[in-house]
């Protein structure tokens, strides 16, 4: 049976994402036609509703499932059954509604552009805008994660560890998405940083509403961030 940790002041918050019955199947082997032999399932039967303005903590071991119901949140997989309902009038088409925060900031930032661009790669998808517009957005969400405006020109590997994972912080701002997935957002920093990031996040939620979905196996950063918990293993929620 499907279950999670529940706050009751999460509770209160309305519901924007609802995950019915969510599995993910992909083929184990092929034979000599390119035919499946069998299935692998990553997610197997998710049932979990996300609300607004909270933080839903996923943990679980590697293997259990939580970088496929990323990718899933994303768009980046399709469900081979079941269904993702938003019920904030939002079709959820693609991954327009949600960004993601990587583990790993060094490799999750293009080193050929600028930090402003790098800030402003979700607006593209999203239409048209002058050079002029995507800097003034740049500057906005930059000032916002503690990037001064005289470093939106500088490269990637300019920038420590701690910066570069506020530039992707500052880059799953600037779509205003519903949702941002906090991919172990702090394993691969160094402990004196992990605070630093972890407090900005909040202090980030607080003052724009935003609701996360925290990836993680380490329990001291969930218990720190999350109102609500599920707990993953085997592609299900336990």
């Amino acid at each position: 049976m499907n279950s999670a940790l529940i706050s009751p002041s999460a509770d209160m918050a309305p519901e924007i994402l609802k995950l019915n019955d969510v599995r993910v199947r992909f083929p184990a082997s092929n034979d000599w036609l390119g035919r499946p032999r069998g299935y692998a399932h990553a997610l197997n039967g998710i049932d979990l509703q996300v609300r607004a303005g909270e933080t839903l903590g996923i943990v679980g071991e590697s293997g259990c499932g939580k970088s496929t119901l990323a990718q899933l949140l994303m768009g980046l997989v399709a469900p081979s059954s079941g269904a993702l309902n938003w019920t904030n009038g939002h079709k959820g088409e693609g991954s327009s509604n949600v960004q993601i925060v990587f583990q790993d900031p060094q490799s999750s930032l293009d080193p050929r552009l600028p930090v402003w661009r790098i800030i402003t790669e979700p607006l593209y998808a999203r239409g048209r805008r002058s050079h002029e517009q995507m800097r003034a957005i740049a500057a906005k969400v930059a000032a916002q994660v503690g990037i001064r405006p005289e470093y939106l020109d500088r490269f990637a590997h300019q920038f420590s560890g701690g910066q570069r994972q506020r530039i992707a912080i500052a880059r799953a701002l600037s779509s205003d998405p519903d949702i941002i997935v906090l991919d172990e957002p702090t394993s691969a920093l160094d402990i004196s940083v992990q605070a630093q990031i972890l407090n900005l996040l909040v202090e980030l939620q607080r003052a724009r509403k935003l609701t996360y979905i925290l990836i993680s196996h380490n329990v001291s950063v969930v218990r720190h961030m999350a109102d609500r918990v599920a707990v993953m293993y085997l592609g299900q929620i336990v």
